[in-house]
């Protein structure tokens, strides 16, 4: 489960921003971009049909890296995510990029505090359920989904 190049082609330029925002958003969630979540950050967003050229794309990332510095309470940071959520068209394309940048975060080994928070973030903006979160998880991990235990008697 990961947002390939077919979905992104459906995009208008509004989502496909969307889609861009959100992958700097989980780059730099913890304010350190490692070797590792560079060269992922690169093979994912070369990947799709941006229809622009690459000096463009580029300068779009550094403006967004530039509107992130500026979000420093929960209010904006919220306001960032749900701007992002309500030009993505289905739960669908949300889950795929979730997990896209789920496996974005988890590119240097590790999901840390900070990362878990902004996906946590993202996963309640998205409306994406447990059930949906274990296999979104299974698919990023490579691990088995754990079912959701009912919970109370």
């Amino acid at each position: 489960m990961k947002l390939e190049a077919a979905d992104f082609a459906a995009l208008d330029d509004s989502q496909r921003s969307a889609v861009l925002e959100a992958l700097v958003g989980a780059l730099t969630a913890d304010g350190v971009v490692g070797p590792e979540e560079v060269a992922r950050f690169d093979q994912i967003v070369l990947a799709y049909p941006w229809g622009i050229k690459r000096d463009v794309l580029v300068a779009m990332v550094k403006g967004i890296k530039a509107r992130l510095a500026e979000v420093k309470t929960p209010a904006q940071a919220n306001d960032f995510v749900a701007s992002i959520a309500a030009r993505l068209p289905s739960p669908a394309l949300r889950d795929k990029l979730f997990a896209t940048m789920a496996s974005l975060a988890l590119a240097d080994g590790q999901i840390n505090r900070k990362e878990a928070i902004a996906l946590e973030l993202f996963m309640i903006s998205f409306g994406i359920t447990s059930e949906r979160m274990a296999a979104i998880k299974a698919a990023v991990t490579g691990k088995p989904a754990t079912p959701v235990a009912p919970t109370g008697n």
